[in-house]
């Protein structure tokens, strides 16, 4: 099973794009006390796991148009799985899914699985 590690310091919102940090500061927020998402309050104790899935794009044209022209590179979405709920941060950038996971990942208070993606976060086998 896979844990995610604690980084030595918060990640920066100044190391994302303009346009991510944006969207994100609506969307996602991260201190010592909580996670919210959407508006939804989690503590962090009720997170059992986080996942980043590489966004599905249809093998058509406008799959290929929207990854290539819309877009100009993959995206992901991050799932964070409290008890029987989630909640999801869908077609994010690459460096906007990792600052949202490695938020979480430095704000836990206990150890949370991660699935999904290898390679794009710092995980430890447990």
């Amino acid at each position: 099973m896979l844990i995610l590690e604690r980084p030595k310091s918060a990640p920066h919102l100044e190391d994302l794009a303009d346009s991510d940090r944006r969207a994100l500061g609506t969307r996602f927020d991260a201190h010592p006390a909580e996670l919210t998402v959407d508006g939804q309050v989690i503590p962090w104790n009720h997170i059992d796991e986080v996942e980043i899935a590489k966004a599905a794009r249809q093998r058509t044209l406008a799959g290929w148009f929207v990854r290539n022209i819309v877009y100009a590179e993959e995206r992901y979405h991050v799932g964070i799985y409290f008890g029987a709920q989630e909640a999801i941060l869908p077609n994010l950038p690459l460096k906007a899914a990792q600052f949202v996971v490695q938020s979480i990942a430095y704000y836990m208070q206990s150890p949370i699985r991660y699935a999904g993606v290898e390679g794009l976060v710092p995980v430890v086998e447990e």
